[in-house]
């Protein structure tokens, strides 16, 4: 059996596993107090989806940053460039802010317009306003439900595989741990208080990346000691297109300029149309220039250096460790930024990373599992049966919220992904080519109509599922997949829309004029 003492790798111990638990203890202990501190302000249905619409910007960029870093940032990209060094770059966060600034400045003004002027509590409800569309709302939410679900997936992965690094036990406990945790607090706090914990979690897991890659940075030598070691094991780690890579399947993203390119848009769009992203700005108050000029900054200090040092840990990882991880099956390149701090930083750095992507996992999570709550209770339920009281649809969210941190959950323990950020970008492709447009596009293109909307979304769901079935098999490649899944979306969309006729309701000529 090969074992970390086998291929000469850091072993896990208890102190590690000691430390790294008290780290992970008072983040979500703290997580849990907030939740408790926002209680007053989920007293109610609405409330409980949207607060009281008074968050500010310096909250709503620390929690947008951390919602959009997630699991897939703050392990994945590491394993992406460990596993096929610099040209893993591309797909391993380098486009990150190309897409996140046009997030808050396209899509998360028009949010919060739609939430203040019309009371708008969920993202597929701010689609039925924009639509004047009950299907297109519930439609929407389904969508929603369904690929956050898998995206949900990654979330207990890393923090699983961190957990693994860090004590070499059954993942199993952290992970019922980090479930109820997330639970107590989303259900008592609601959207406050996710919010409230999502702001310190993204700032947490921003400082913890940013130290993590400098210090692997510095252990290694410096950038020039980095190339260097790198071109001993494999001069192909320093290309940045790996042209001696299959062009199909996962691996085009990095061996054809297509596939390079492809990331550009995946970034893009996931970042713009990303509903638990864009949910972030509907309990928002109303914002100067100079509110949105913080915004800005907070998601540059989280989502900015950080990002691209998480990629520089995973190749000071491989400078390191060489090739060795990917034998320890299910977690391989995973492995490569915990293992790192564990060689390099001691007990302390190691506590501070691993807390750090519990945070950026747990914070996604919770973002997610808020949206799809709400998705089934107000797009869902209320939508279709308004006399259902109050009461009883905030008891059925919270019940709702329960159920959907259960199935990746189960998801994750029985059949973990096996390369993180791979395993998410399918469900980013699907996400991110459907709801640019439905989302960002139907805001400034007042001839947008709710047949190009559905007509939309459902080929973006059937082109993600049998493109990522093709794609699994080598048949075509993921960044292929990738300009099948936005291109048609965005020819399903405007070719639905110039052939069907727009709705000129009140409201509509209230936004567009």
């Amino acid at each position: 059996m090969i074992d970390e003492a086998t291929l000469g790798l850091p072993k896990p111990d208890f102190y590690f596993g000691l430390w790294a638990g008290l780290g992970i203890a008072v983040m979500l202990v703290l997580c849990s107090i907030l939740g408790f501190l926002s209680r007053k302000k989920a007293d109610s249905f609405e409330h409980f989806l949207v607060g009281h619409r008074d968050i500010g910007p310096v909250v709503t960029g620390l929690a947008l940053g951390a919602t959009w870093l997630s699991g897939w940032a703050t392990l994945g990209m590491m394993g992406i460039t460990y596993t096929v060094g610099w040209a893993g770059m591309w797909f391993a966060g380098i486009w990150t802010i190309f897409g996140i600034v046009p997030c808050f400045f396209m899509t998360g003004r028009a949010m919060q317009r739609y939430s203040l002027k019309f009371g708008a509590r969920t993202v597929p409800d701010v689609l039925g306003l924009r639509f004047d569309s009950k299907p297109v709302q519930s439609l929407a939410a389904l969508v929603m439900i369904f690929f956050m679900l898998l995206y949900a997936v990654g979330q207990f992965k890393a923090g699983a595989t961190c957990w693994y690094a860090v004590t070499g036990l059954n993942p199993l406990l952290c992970l019922i741990l980090s479930a109820v945790i997330v639970f107590i607090y989303m259900i008592v706090g609601g959207y406050t208080g996710t919010q409230w914990s999502l702001a310190i979690q993204g700032a947490l897991l921003g400082f913890a990346c940013f130290v993590l890659g400098i210090y692997a940075l510095a252990f290694v030598g410096g950038p020039t000691m980095l190339n260097a070691r790198l071109a001993v094991q494999d001069p192909k780690l320093l290309n940045l297109v790996r042209t001696d890579l299959p062009a199909v399947g996962n691996t085009q993203l990095f061996s054809t300029v297509p596939g390079v390119v492809s990331t550009f848009f995946i970034f893009l769009t996931m970042a713009v149309g990303f509903p638990h992203n864009v949910a972030r700005f509907l309990g928002m108050r109303r914002l100067s220039k100079q509110d949105f000029a913080l915004i800005t900054l907070m998601v540059f200090l989280v989502a900015g250096p950080p990002i691209f040092l998480n990629a520089i840990t995973g190749l000071c990882s491989r400078a390191l460790f060489g090739n060795k991880l990917m034998a320890l099956a299910p977690w391989k390149g995973d492995l490569a930024a915990p293992y790192l701090a564990m060689a390099t930083g001691g007990k302390l750095l190691t506590t501070l990373y691993i807390t750090g992507v519990f945070a950026a996992a747990l914070s996604t999570l919770s973002g997610m599992v808020m949206v799809m709550a709400g998705n089934l209770t107000r797009d869902l339920l209320q939508l279709w049966n308004p006399d259902i009281p109050q009461k009883n649809l905030l008891a059925l969210t919270k019940v709702a919220i329960g159920l959907f941190i259960l199935i990746p959950f189960w998801w994750a323990f029985r059949k973990p992904p096996e390369l993180l950020a791979i395993f998410m970008g399918y469900a980013a492709i699907g996400l991110g080519g459907i709801f640019i447009f439905c989302t960002a596009v139907s805001f400034y293109w007042k001839r947008a109509t709710a047949t190009g909307a559905i007509l939309c979304m459902v080929y973006g769901v059937l082109a993600t599922l049998l493109g990522g079935i093709a794609t699994a098999r080598g048949k075509i490649g993921m960044g292929t997949l990738e300009y099948i899944v936005l291109i048609g979306c965005g020819f399903f969309y405007f070719v639905g829309s110039l052939t069907s006729k727009p709705v000129r309701s009140e409201r509509l000529k209230e936004l567009f004029g």
